[in-house]
């Protein structure tokens, strides 16, 4: 009950997300190599190696299975998003209870 509000400004934040689909020019920092080049006049070596062409789960934000559905491209990035709020949750509160009590149980 503690963590209630935080639970829902998060929720609500996530389900917030598929407008930067819409907003112009894209989201702050989605750039390939060439975006970040064209910022920073160079690439980093480490995006170099990055761009090897690999797969990546929910690349692009979508999800493959309903990305032929009407709310397919929101849809996928919701889950996108929550998924991401979720690792990154559960890791902070793993570490927050580590450095509590010295153990995650």
């Amino acid at each position: 009950m503690r963590y209630r509000t935080g639970w829902i400004v998060l929720l609500l934040v996530a389900i917030l997300t598929p407008l930067g689909i819409i907003a112009a020019g894209g989201a702050w920092g989605e750039w390939g190599s060439d975006g970040v080049k064209e910022r920073a006049g160079f690439v980093p070596r480490g995006m170099h190696a990055e761009a090897g062409g690999r797969e990546r789960p929910l690349q692009g934000y979508t999800v493959p299975v309903l990305e032929r559905g009407p709310f397919g491209k929101g849809l996928g990035t919701v889950i996108a998003a929550l998924l991401g709020a979720g690792i990154t949750a559960t890791g902070t509160i793993a570490l927050m209870r580590i450095a509590k009590h010295g153990d995650v149980s």
